[in-house]
Order: structure tokens, then C-alpha cells, then sequence
């Protein structure tokens, strides 16, 4: 929390539900106390019929804004007055900023993941593999076209759900696309000539984190960079698999935090720093671990 609470401190906050094990108010909140900011971040669980009334309040209790996580991330979109041009495209929000009454939708997902490659000095180019097609693959993709990546295949159980994004990302005329139902014997075929792959599903999130979702990365080869958007556990068995093998990971932390930090800069025009806040993340996720595991 702030260093203190007083008639000047402004509020952040999240809305979502569940958001029972969210990390974002401990990482804010610490990020407040050591950069010596007045400043507040709080949880909202908010029921869907009460969505409306809940982002209304942002104006009327003149917060600086909050984030937004599932399900309501397309939900809320009616009740803003402008969205970004990220925001508009995937028609997918996680922030709303209030400047000075007017509420903007942003989507940081995308550019957050692009940040945590290039962190990793990861070469965005050549063909992209994702794994799910839902709204975490669709910001993701958008920036990764735009970034360069030449060819994206969407794999999703649900075919249907890939040939739309794939098609979303066709019709900005920014990289070639393909979908693909996903199955073990076609993640074969196109992992061998990726160079990145992307799990975008939730397979293999805290608690079930004895599952993949593939079974097989010997055809990956070896110079691909395998990333897994989930950060609890840090090391998913999908990256375990790859690991094992000798292939470039990313885990989903360092996405998770530069989400932070760009909601930070949207918000307060402020830098915050990036160590920092990892480790705030790491520890408590390895505290989790600690406990789970005794």
C-alpha cells in the first residue's frame, strides 16, 4: 500500500471476476510504496450486471482508472467514450484511463508480449505458431504482424474460433495466415519449420500444471523461441519440454509485467522499474509454490 492514505491519494484499481489470486494489486501497490508515490491500487469484484455501474464509478469517484481482466475485457467497450487504435482492432480492453471524465480503452497484451521478446533479444520474424485462438492469441498476433512476423498458423481446438482470427489478421494485410484445428499430429507438422510458437491457452495453469497442451516437441527446431503467456507456475510443463530439449523459452512474467508498466505510463505518465516489480511477482509466486508443494 501507499506510504500513507490521505484525502490526496488517487485510486487504480482492477475489475474482473474471479480475481481472487490476481498479482497486479501487490506489484502496483509496491511499485506506489518504493517509488514513494500516493497512490492506491484495489481489487473490484464486479458481477456482470453490475459492470455498468461499476465503470460509470471510475468518473464519479474520480479514479485514475483501472485494468481490466476476464470476463469483461469486450464487455466493457459499450460504456467507454473512446477506445485505442490496439483496443478498436482486437475489440478487447484491459485498461481504461479516465482523463478528466472521458474513459479510454487500451490493449496492452499485445505490446507487453512484444516488450518481453525483445527483452529477450527474441528475432520477431519468419513464422509464428500459436496455440489457442482466443483473445490473449488475437492482441497478441496483431502485434507480432505489425512487428514483422510474416506467417502466423492458428491451432485451436474449436476451428471455427482460428479461422476467424486468422481472418482478422488477413484482413489488416499485415502477415499471411492460416488456421489449423489443433491436434497433436498437426502441431508436428507445423512446429518444424516455426521459429516462434506460443501457447496461448490456458493448459498447464496453476493448479493443473502437470498438463501441456502438446505432448511432442521433437520436430521444434532447435534455433525456435517457445513462449507460454501463463506465469503461474513460471515454468509451465510446456516450457519444461522445451528446456529439456536445448530451445529458447519465455514465460509469461515478464508479459505480465510490462502489461504493468505500460499501465502505469498510460495512466500517470510514470516509468516504473521493471526489476522491481518481477521480483515482487517471483517471490510471491515462488511462496505460492512453497506452499502448494508442502
Amino acid at each position: 500500500m501507499p506510504i500513507n492514505i490521505d484525502t490526496d491519494t488517487r485510486v487504480l484499481g482492477l475489475l474482473g471476476n474471479p480475481i481472487k489470486h490476481s498479482l497486479s494489486p501487490l506489484m502496483h501497490n509496491a511499485v506506489f510504496a518504493e517509488m514513494g508515490l500516493n497512490y492506491a491500487y484495489l481489487p473490484f469484484q464486479v458481477q456482470e450486471e453490475q459492470l455498468k455501474e461499476a465503470v460509470t464509478s471510475i468518473r464519479g469517484l474520480s479514479l485514475k482508472g483501472v485494468n481490466v481482466t476476464i470476463p469483461f475485457k469486450e464487455k466493457v467497450i459499450p460504456y467507454l467514450d473512446e477506445l485505442s487504435e490496439e483496443a478498436l482492432a482486437c475489440q478487447a480492453v484491459n485498461v481504461i484511463c479516465n482523463k478528466n471524465g472521458s474513459l479510454v480503452g487500451y490493449n496492452t497484451d499485445g505490446k507487453g508480449f512484444i516488450r518481453a521478446l525483445k527483452e529477450e533479444n527474441v528475432a520477431i520474424k519468419g513464422r509464428a505458431v500459436f496455440i489457442g485462438a482466443g483473445g490473449a492469441a488475437r492482441a497478441l498476433a496483431y502485434e507480432l504482424a505489425r512487428e514483422g512476423i510474416s506467417e502466423i498458423i492458428f491451432m485451436d481446438v474449436d476451428y471455427d474460433k482460428g479461422a476467424e482470427l486468422a481472418k482478422f489478421i488477413a484482413s489488416r494485410k499485415l502477415c499471411d495466415t492460416y488456421a489449423e484445428i489443433m491436434d497433436q499430429d498437426k502441431f508436428r507438422i507445423y512446429s518444424k519449420k516455426a521459429d516462434l510458437i506460443v501457447n496461448c491457452s490456458p493448459v498447464g495453469m496453476h493448479p493443473h500444471v502437470e498438463l501441456s497442451p502438446v505432448d511432442d516437441l521433437s520436430r521444434v527446431a532447435p534455433e525456435a523461441v517457445l513462449c507460454d503467456v501463463i506465469y503461474n507456475p513460471l515454468l509451465t510443463k510446456f516450457l519444461h519440454m522445451a528446456q529439456a530439449r536445448g530451445v529458447r523459452t519465455v514465460n509469461g512474467l515478464s508479459m505480465f509485467v510490462y502489461q504493468g508498466i505500460l499501465t502505469l505510463e498510460i495512466m500517470l505518465g510514470i516509468k516504473p522499474p521493471a526489476g522491481f516489480m518481477k521480483e515482487v511477482v517471483r517471490l510471491q509466486l515462488e511462496k505460492w509454490a512453497g506452499i502448494h508443494s508442502s
